[in-house]
């Protein structure tokens, strides 16, 4: 996802520096910002804004796909663990051995990077 939201910040450059310049980066502040203005997107811009939406929405999907293939798993060893974080998904992992099939063939699939 990082390369492709650099790809936006570097097809939106010009829109930024027009209309965003003021915006402090940022907790999605500036994707909000553009967007604000995206009746005045370049279409390079706007083709750049369209992929990490399409991004999104893909990466969404598999949240929801994968909190309901592991919520018999999250109940039963995550319940205490505050959502966010990556903190369930932790959670999951630390307790790998012992998932349900369908919540470990969904973790088997995911990767998630080390910060």
């Amino acid at each position: 996802m990082k390369a492709k939201s650099q790809s936006v910040f570097e097809a939106c450059s010009n829109e930024i520096m027009s209309n965003c310049v003021t915006v402090l980066p940022g907790d999605g502040r500036l994707y909000a910002c553009i967007y604000a203005h995206e009746e005045k997107l370049s279409d390079a811009c706007y083709e750049a804004v369209e992929d990490v939406a399409d991004q999104l929405d893909i990466f969404f999907e598999v949240v929801r796909y994968a909190k309901q293939e592991c919520r018999v798993d999250i109940e039963k060893f995550c319940s205490g663990v505050k959502v966010g974080g990556r903190r369930i998904y932790s959670c999951l992992k630390s307790n790998s051995g012992d998932l349900t099939k369908d919540c470990s063939e969904v973790m088997s699939r995911i990767s998630v990077p080390d910060d």
